[in-house]
């Protein structure tokens, strides 16, 4: 009888669940997932709460994380439609996910106001004109992938310093930063 191969050991990964407001939230986390895929730390699942505000990102979240099937649950959110301190307070006292911790990464206003940061631009102003900023910038809205040939590893990596919520995003994926040159 021949002796069986040894077992092969897998590792287990946590698992992140990213709750993004929109289109545009998603596309930008599939991108960091394709960009980084040999750098994760985690198991990343997006998805898309389909607009309505951070308060229904909120709930989208909540619906979908009591099952309990993620170890963090994060919700990638505007600031600017439904979101307050009211919204913040309850958000910190909602668990979810495997550990109980739910996280909020804001954008404020919007998504394109960090966007626009990543590319070196400055991003000042209310919604609509961010939005048209950055459309003005790329040529496209920001959930068009086609914009996205853009930002490399060394334009994210570069960014990860200067823009907050991109660093906080990136950590909770679990991509460690490059070693210093």
């Amino acid at each position: 009888m021949k002796p069986r191969p040894a077992a092969r050991h897998r590792r287990v990964r946590e698992t992140l669940l990213v709750v993004g407001e929109g289109d545009a939230e998603v596309a930008f986390v599939r991108h960091l997932k394709q960009i980084y895929r040999d750098a994760l730390g985690r198991s990343v699942q997006e998805i898309n709460a389909h607009g309505k505000g951070g308060r229904h990102v909120l709930e989208t979240a909540r619906r979908r994380a009591n099952n309990r099937d993620h170890d963090k649950v994060i919700l990638l959110l505007d600031t600017d439609t439904d979101w307050g301190e009211a919204d913040r307070a309850r958000a910190r006292r909602s668990r979810v996910g495997r550990r109980g911790r739910l996280d909020v990464i804001e954008s404020a206003p919007c998504l394109e106001a960090w966007l626009l940061q990543i590319l070196g631009m400055e991003a000042e102003g209310d919604t609509r004109q961010l939005k048209e900023s950055f459309k003005a910038v790329t040529g496209c809205e920001a959930h068009e992938a086609g914009w996205m040939a853009q930002l490399t590893r060394d334009v994210l990596d570069a960014a990860r310093e200067r823009v907050p919520p991109l660093a906080e995003l990136m950590n909770h994926m679990g991509i460690a930063k490059p070693p210093a040159a």
